[in-house]
């Protein structure tokens, strides 16, 4: 099994308290933690986190997800999934991506600078390294979690993203599945539903985002086909207005 993350795919350090989430109007700043199912069975939790750095007056999002039981024997570390972002004239603007897959051996982690004067991105990954000519508004798979949340609060709808992912530049795009209401750790929580495609891709996202958290994820699945591979549901969150702890 080869674990990934949502619209990552996501998904950030614990012990993260109240003060180092200093908010940001422009950016919502949280912690959320996501208990993860693979195929109907419990795998772990995941953390969820974007914290600012005043200092470098930067951004980071990051996704830690710690599998247990059986599937430590396939994943024994951590996922984890790292984007530094910062904004210019309003828009984000990713700076450097990681990704650790949580294998031993690390085959599938990546690596990705962003040199926006030289309008390159350096990527080392599993085919060596790669350079990807950008253009504006490129993201990478943490930044585009924030996007995601960012553009539901001000347009009411997603954008489509261009993703350096890997050795291209890949498009995502969403479509509109309705409202509803999502059992989490938190209670009965209103959301929209959206579904995101990658372009030639069998596999999809679906998520609901909750209204009354500024869009953050209550759940996520993961899908080939019409089959879930991998699920995550809100469990608890600090910051967007609510502090529910996770125990």
């Amino acid at each position: 099994m080869k674990l990934t993350l949502p619209l990552s795919a996501a998904v950030a350090a614990a012990g993260i308290g109240s003060a180092a989430l200093a908010a940001d109007a422009e950016v919502p700043t949280y912690r959320a933690v996501y208990q993860v199912e693979y195929k109907g069975r419990p795998l772990g939790t995941s953390e969820f986190t974007v914290s600012y750095d005043a200092k470098r007056e930067t951004y980071r999002f990051e996704s830690r997800t710690t599998p247990k039981g059986f599937l430590k024997l396939i994943t024994p570390n951590p996922v984890i999934e790292r984007s530094d972002f910062r904004l210019r004239g309003g828009a984000i603007q990713p700076l450097e991506f990681w990704y650790e897959d949580g294998s031993r051996k690390g085959e599938d982690n990546l690596h990705v600078v962003f040199d926006w004067d030289k309008q390159v991105a350096v990527v080392d990954g599993e085919n060596g390294r790669t350079e990807l000519q950008l253009q504006p508004g490129v993201l990478d798979r943490g930044s585009m979690q924030v996007a995601l949340m960012r553009d539901l609060a001000a347009l009411g709808r997603p954008a489509t993203y261009v993703l350096a992912d890997g050795d291209s530049l890949k498009t995502y795009e969403y479509s509109a599945d309705g409202e509803h209401v999502i059992k989490t750790g938190i209670g009965d929580v209103p959301t929209l539903a959206f579904i995101q495609q990658r372009e030639n891709s069998s596999r999809s996202t679906r998520l609901w985002v909750a209204t009354r958290l500024q869009y953050l994820p209550a759940r996520i699945e993961q899908r080939r086909g019409d089959e879930v591979q991998t699920a995550f549901t809100l469990e608890a969150v600090e910051g967007l207005g609510v502090d529910s702890t996770a125990e």
